[in-house]
């Protein structure tokens, strides 16, 4: 008389956690990129607005008191670091450039340029 058995095989037990391993690594990695890439555009987003912040500083200093500086670590974001280029001139261009590297030491910046003119001497 042939009886009949339930369960698995050990074969079958193999594959489903083979198959289910591989799908957790795969999970577990595209939220490793997605976790990374937030970090990054955060970063991204502060440097930006530490350039805005130091062009509005620019903008709001007298015309013949507009010289290069830098780089130097802002105080508020010292991971970050600040230049100013001003090309002389009337109009004058100003570039304002903010670098900063990623876990890796790969850097990046983020340049913001203008013209600024000095319109009391006109």
């Amino acid at each position: 008389m042939i009886r009949s058995q339930k369960g698995f095989t050990l074969i079958e037990v193999l594959l489903t956690v083979v198959v289910l391993s591989v799908g957790v690594v795969g999970v577990t990695k595209a939220f490793n990129v997605g976790l990374f890439s937030t970090v990054d555009t955060r970063k991204t987003e502060t440097a930006l607005n530490i350039a805005r912040a130091r062009m509005e500083e620019v903008k709001n200093t007298p015309f013949a008191s507009i010289v290069d500086s830098g780089p130097t670590a802002d105080p508020d974001f010292p991971a970050f670091s600040v230049e100013v280029d001003e090309s002389g001139g009337n109009p004058m261009q100003v570039e304002i450039t903010v670098t900063w590297q990623d876990r890796e030491g790969e850097e990046f910046e983020v340049i913001l340029t203008t013209l600024i003119a000095d319109l009391q001497s006109a």
